[in-house]
């Protein structure tokens, strides 16, 4: 199996990994409540100081438990739903027509718990028709774009209540497509490095695919380009320019 491949089910799997490990934490939790409830409505059977609206209120917990449970497994679909595109036979591209639509719909699945833990909001502002079709790698492009948000994620170092704007335009024979944060933005000697080695902006804690796979993804998969803007205390933009 070819290099490249392997690092393709690599991301595939790191990915799985990351978005489902929330709802299945989640669902640990869940179950636990419930068999603390069956063992309490198990003991009070035949006391007499428990009352029909003590097992109605136990009744009502369960059910708020067993929705949670609905809400985190619909959610599970709707990852495996979105990166099981990537699960194919050992090529190096899997190329295909995809909306605007579908790849906004895929970012904001795979990014919803990310952005939610870090009281973060998402603005997507697509000035161009939703139905406008790529082609090429999907999968590729959503992680690509998913990184950079990550990152604008990480550049406001915990502090709550935060927006990042991801914008999609045409301009002339290309899509934009940028996101940008207003969070510490990148030293100089980061900068630097950005296209050239395997980093991330995010240092020890970093998780992504990097800068430097973002653009070689991004050059081999589209044949387009990636660059940014960053200052110090101010923020970064980070900007893809795909040929169309």
């Amino acid at each position: 199996m070819k290099k490249s491949v392997l690092h393709h089910y690599g991301q595939m799997i790191g990915g799985i990994a990351h978005n489902l490990k929330t709802p299945i934490m989640s669902i640990s939790g869940a179950v636990e409540a419930l068999t603390d409830l069956v063992n309490e409505y198990d003991s009070s059977i035949g006391d007499p100081e428990v009352t029909n609206e003590d097992h109605h209120e136990i009744a009502r917990d369960m059910a708020s438990w067993i929705s949670k449970i609905k809400t985190h497994t619909s959610y599970m679909s709707d990852v495996i739903t979105a990166v099981k595109g990537q699960a194919v036979e050992t090529t190096d591209e899997i190329s295909s027509d995809f909306s605007i639509e579908e790849l906004v719909k895929r970012i904001n699945i795979l990014m919803k718990h990310e952005l939610k833990n870090a009281l973060v909001e998402l603005r997507t502002n697509v000035n161009i028709d939703a139905n406008f079709m790529i082609h090429g790698d999907v999968n590729c492009l959503v992680q690509v774009i998913n990184n950079l948000i990550s990152n604008a994620i990480q550049s406001y170092n915990g502090k709550p209540d935060n927006v990042i704007d991801f914008n999609i335009e045409k301009k002339e024979n290309s899509l934009v497509l940028s996101i940008q944060d207003y969070g510490s933005g990148m030293p100089e000697e980061v900068q630097n490095k950005l296209f050239k080695e395997m980093i991330t902006t995010k240092g020890k804690n970093g998780t992504g695919l990097g800068l430097f796979m973002s653009y070689s993804n991004i050059r081999a998969h589209f044949n387009g380009n990636i660059s940014f803007k960053s200052e110090v205390g101010k923020g970064t933009t980070f900007t893809i320019v795909l040929p169309v």
